[in-house]
């Protein structure tokens, strides 16, 4: 295939995982990855494209960390040379065998046994080319994928149609384009797309009410928001204090999921609260309250909103530099040699409310040619009336699925 074809790699999950499969357990380790640097780079990302995001603009935010994680761990997949040592150094991972053997890869094949997430995939090549048998049977195994022929040459808009048909009715609607026009054309050589879908109840229902918020700019609205007068897992420390919120969890299912809410004190700001979880190693993990205390006041906003960006000039600042630049990607189809990303698009939606949450998200990647919490008060506030950072998390895995922030719970 030339070096100047066009390969449009589209990703749309929730959840991230690895690549289990020992087919390449014998590629080349990447030096310098230390284990417990596993998923930090991703969250870096979130970091980077959060904070560009916030900008003082006070617009809302969310992206999922895992998503990419899982679109780049595809990509490396198919990846050789210096082209996979870097992506493997990204990732936090030695080789492409410990990249397969990540925690997530299991909460990954688990997904569809499931109630508050569902798992598809499919695969779309274009009728003149063909993968490698290697990189189809990892597509196929690990991420229960179909494949479909189609003619990129002289129906690239049907293709993309098609693919976004797919990825909507995979996400029961909250993702209805994920390719943007454009993006697929007559030099598409394969399109590859997993959609992933969370809905989750709280343990415990909420109140509503309406209070106020405090907006960046020194705006203050009324917002809807959920209260509650029983004891919630809240823990105080030095900046910030922290709100687990537990989903219900079906005896049988082997996931427990929660989302986590940090609110910054008066002289912390987002960007703050972004550099810790980057920084610092199991932020989330270890910041995550575990003692149910009970509560004074508690408010926290419902909330709704989409983000969506382009995000290879933050990989590119993060370290991948290889595979935007003429990379080796000869693993998944002969003639690989030479292909470059030109774009890295992400999109993300989460709804928040007295009942629980509903998220989704979407990765397309195109191709051309820890502080101990301070002791609470017998009686803890937590009241979220200004900016906030929130999570959601699968507590066996430590598995970020969202993350993200809210500066006005008004604006959609």
């Amino acid at each position: 295939m030339s070096p100047i074809a066009k390969f449009v790699f589209c990703l749309t999950l929730l959840a991230a995982w690895r690549l289990s499969s020992t087919l390449f357990a014998e590629a080349p380790p990447a030096p310098g990855v230390d284990s417990a640097s596993r998923n930090a780079s991703c969250l870096a990302l979130a970091r980077e494209a959060g904070i560009r995001s916030e900008g003082g603009t006070g617009r809302n935010f969310v992206i999922s960390p895992l998503s990419i994680h899982a679109a780049l761990a595809k990509v490396a997949a198919g990846a050789r040379g210096d082209t996979l040592s870097e992506l493997l150094r990204f990732l936090g991972s030695a080789s492409l065998n410990e990249l397969h053997r990540a925690a997530a890869t299991k909460l990954v094949g688990r997904l569809n046994g499931i109630g508050q997430t569902s798992f598809t995939s499919g695969v779309w090549v274009d009728r003149m080319l063909a993968l490698k048998p290697e990189f189809m049977a990892i597509v196929a195994s690990r991420y229960n994928a179909t494949a479909e022929s189609v003619d990129f040459v002289s129906g690239a808009e049907q293709a993309r149609q098609r693919v976004n048909a797919f990825v909507a009715d995979a996400t029961n609607k909250q993702i209805l384009e994920v390719l943007p026009p454009g993006s697929v054309g007559p030099g598409t050589a394969v399109v590859l797309a997993n959609a992933l879908y969370f809905k989750g109840a709280w343990t415990q229902p909420f109140d509503v009410s309406t209070a106020p918020f405090h907006i960046p700019g020194g705006t203050t609205v009324r917002v809807p928001s959920m209260t509650t007068s029983e004891p919630q897992h809240i823990a105080v420390y030095p900046g910030f204090r922290a709100l687990k919120l537990p989903y219900k969890n079906d005896v049988q299912q082997q996931a427990e999921f929660y989302m986590l809410i940090l609110l910054p004190d008066s002289e912390t700001e987002i960007a703050d609260l972004y550099d810790k979880a980057v920084s610092m190693r199991e932020f989330i993990k270890t910041h995550t309250p575990t003692e149910n205390v009970p509560v004074r006041q508690f408010m926290v906003p419902k909330f709704k909103f989409t983000s969506e960006f382009e995000v290879s000039s933050d990989m590119r600042k993060l370290g991948i530099t290889r595979a935007f630049e003429g990379g080796d990607f000869s693993g998944m189809m002969t003639g690989g040699e030479g292909l470059s990303i030109n774009g890295v698009y992400h999109k993300a939606t989460i709804e928040v409310d007295e009942v629980g949450t509903v998220a989704a998200a979407a990765t397309a990647v195109l191709w051309f040619g820890s502080a101990a919490p301070g002791a609470p008060q017998d009686l803890v506030d937590f009241v979220a009336d200004r900016p906030f950072l929130f999570a959601v998390v699968e507590e066996g895995t430590d598995a970020v699925l969202f993350l993200g922030h809210v500066a006005n719970p008004l604006t959609h």
